[in-house]
């Protein structure tokens, strides 16, 4: 993923045309709209850079707040699997990364053997 471009603003008419396109209901519940709504993105805008009509709909206030915590999670992950959470860049920026403790010179460690009973053969 790369850094989003900058959002296109949204005109009224813009709005409107939209809302009438979908013949003023949710497309995330399918209710009638009476009063307010917001337009909503199919895929979220994160994960595709796309503002065309045909990636907007209306939806209640509500049910695009509910769309917008699935938008999240999948976003969170797609950054996850694409490298670009940037936890190990800041990590290393502030010196914060773990280092070895070593091992002291001269010392030679020598592990205890463990002897193995062996199963008898039927």
């Amino acid at each position: 993923m790369t850094a989003a471009p900058p959002r296109p603003s949204m005109s009224k008419v813009r709005r409107a045309r939209i809302f009438l396109q979908h013949d003023g209901r949710c497309e995330i519940c399918g209710e009638k709209i009476a009063g307010a709504y917001e337009i909503e993105h199919r895929i979220a805008w994160a994960l595709a850079y796309d503002d065309s009509d045909a990636n907007l709909y209306p939806a209640h206030p509500d049910c695009h707040s509910g769309k917008t915590k699935a938008d999240v999670r999948s976003i969170a992950k797609a950054k996850r699997q694409a490298g670009e959470t940037g936890q190990w860049a800041k990590r290393a920026k502030n010196g914060s990364t773990l280092k070895s403790r070593g091992f002291e010179k001269g010392v030679k460690t020598v592990w205890a053997k463990r002897k193995f009973e062996r199963k008898p053969k039927d």
